[in-house]
């Protein structure tokens, strides 16, 4: 569901990067992407190449080799365990689909700009659909990834032929170079916590993400390795002086009601789970995408669990608890009877 990206001969070194693969993987991050097709590579890219090739075949990564045809006659694929090729420049879909036959690794189609003529063509050369995924592009330069509308769009008709999607999100801690902007598949995630954007990309019904960048920061891989496709986690950055029954319920798991407000998420559970009185605490203003608790003032409603989609005045039943909108995206994507949690963010 996860993976990492791995770039030899950028600005990492080997010992850098078999570090960072063991520790993914230790995690249970299974899913490697690499590239052999990087014009800004240093003079040690083939040997480091060769040495992530051999560390995720012992490892046991499903790995996505991105290469060019010039690669792809020179490399003796068959070395190593490699899962799929995405063939960059230079290969015809006649190629592609004899290489699907030959080959026991299957091909990773680039799925941007795949068009449905040329899936028909790929079968028609006798290229075998169920050996292909469908790997998004990742955009190095900012303001160029592609918009959610084409992405949904391009998503809908590979579903039609069964193909497994992937797509990216950057990292905010080592991004890669040579322009060092993020390298997101959507434009909106550019400067999103990756987990927000791990999460918006499952929602949209990827089938794996992939942290496009250079390196994730430890926090990162062990937030989006604790991600599960059934529960969105929503980050909430906590009010101060909040009570142990609330903190109690910000802890739990919740179901957005089958009947949400017009302008509130509400939890089906909180009412019935709340362990304790709920005291008058933190009556201020509640804004968009605050957390709310109502108080004991509110007699049969004491324990009601909202997430806010528009600003509310004060109101004396109502504690605040916290801001949830650095998840916004997640936020507005919450569906009746969709199961959620909160991670709360340190000061």
């Amino acid at each position: 569901m996860i993976g990492v990206s791995i770039y030899p001969g950028m600005d990492s070194s080997i010992e850098e990067i078999l570090d960072y693969m063991n520790k993914a993987y230790s995690l249970g991050i299974k899913t490697l992407f690499t590239s052999a097709h990087i014009p800004e590579v240093k003079e040690n890219f083939l040997k480091d190449f060769k040495k992530v090739l051999e560390e995720s075949s012992r490892l046991g990564f499903t790995s996505i080799v991105d290469i060019s045809k010039n690669y792809f006659d020179e490399l003796d694929m068959r070395k190593y365990k490699i899962d799929y090729l995405r063939l960059d420049f230079g290969f015809t879909i006649e190629e592609t689909a004899k290489i699907s036959k030959e080959y026991d690794f299957g091909i990773s189609v680039n799925a941007t700009t795949l068009t449905e003529e040329e899936i028909s063509e790929f079968i028609k050369y006798g290229g075998n659909v169920e050996k292909i995924n469908a790997c998004h592009n990742y955009y190095p330069r900012k303001d160029t990834g592609v918009s959610e509308e084409l992405f949904i769009e391009k998503n809908k008709f590979l579903k039609k032929f069964g193909v497994k999607t992937l797509a990216f999100v950057p990292s905010q801690y080592r991004r890669r170079g040579p322009m060092y902007e993020g390298l997101p598949t959507l434009e909106k995630h550019r400067y999103l916590n990756s987990m927000i954007s791990a999460q918006h990309l499952m929602n949209l019904g990827i089938d794996y993400v992939i942290v496009g960048d250079e390196m994730a920061s430890d926090e990162e891989l062990k937030n989006l390795s604790a991600l599960k496709k059934d529960t969105i986690l929503l980050p909430i950055k906590l009010l101060n002086n909040l009570t142990e029954v609330e903190l109690d319920l910000i802890n739990r798991s919740h179901t957005n009601r089958m009947d949400p407000g017009e302008y509130v998420i509400r939890s089906q559970e909180s009412r019935l789970i709340k362990k304790g009185k709920i005291i008058q605490n933190n009556i201020v203003n509640r804004r968009k995408y605050y957390l709310t608790i109502d108080n004991e003032l509110y007699g049969r409603y004491e324990g009601e669990l909202q997430i806010l989609k528009k600003d509310f005045e004060a109101d004396n039943r109502v504690n605040v608890i916290g801001d949830c909108s650095e998840g916004s995206i997640l936020i507005d994507n919450l569906k009746p009877g969709d199961k959620f949690k909160f991670h709360i963010l340190e000061d």
